[in-house]
C-alpha cells in the first residue's frame, strides 16, 4: 500500500471523505475548510504535513498585528506553524509529524486537526484582544 492510499485509508476509517486533489495531495473537510495532507508523494519518508490554507484574510494595515498573533500561536502551540502567505493577503497553519504505524498515523492526525481547529480559534480571539 502506498503513502497516499494509508492516508485516505486512515482518514475514512476516521469519518472522513478524502479525495486527491490535482498535484496529487489528499484533501478533505474538516469544521467545514478544506484541510490538505501534504508529503504523500515522498515515499521514503514517514513524514506528513497537515495544512489549513488561507484560514483567515488580512486587513489592510494590520500586517504588523497579523505578523506578532502568527508568531506568538506558533510559539505557543506545539508542533503548529501560524503564518503569512507571500502576498501578505491571508493567514495559513499546518502541522508537521512522523507516524511510526497505521495506529500512530490516526492518532497523529487526529491531534493535528485538534490543534488545527485550536489555532482558527485562537487565532481570531488574539486578534480581538491585541487591540484592547
Amino acid at each position: 500500500m502506498t503513502k497516499k492510499d494509508l492516508v485516505v485509508k486512515t482518514l475514512e476509517s476516521m469519518g472522513y471523505k478524502p479525495k486527491i486533489d490535482d498535484d496529487g495531495d489528499v484533501m478533505f473537510h474538516y469544521q467545514m475548510k478544506l484541510i490538505y495532507i501534504l508529503g504523500t508523494q515522498m515515499e521514503d519518508k514517514n513524514y506528513l504535513v497537515v495544512m489549513f490554507p488561507q484560514f483567515s484574510k488580512i486587513k489592510e494595515g494590520e500586517e504588523i498585528k497579523t505578523l506578532t498573533v502568527c508568531n506568538k500561536l506558533s510559539r505557543d502551540v506545539t508542533l503548529t506553524k501560524v503564518y503569512i502567505d507571500n502576498t501578505l493577503e491571508n493567514v495559513s497553519a499546518s502541522c508537521e509529524f512522523f507516524y511510526c504505524d497505521e495506529e500512530c498515523l490516526a492518532m497523529q492526525l487526529d491531534e493535528s486537526l485538534r490543534r488545527i481547529g485550536q489555532i482558527r480559534s485562537t487565532y481570531k480571539k488574539l486578534m480581538t484582544e491585541f487591540d484592547e
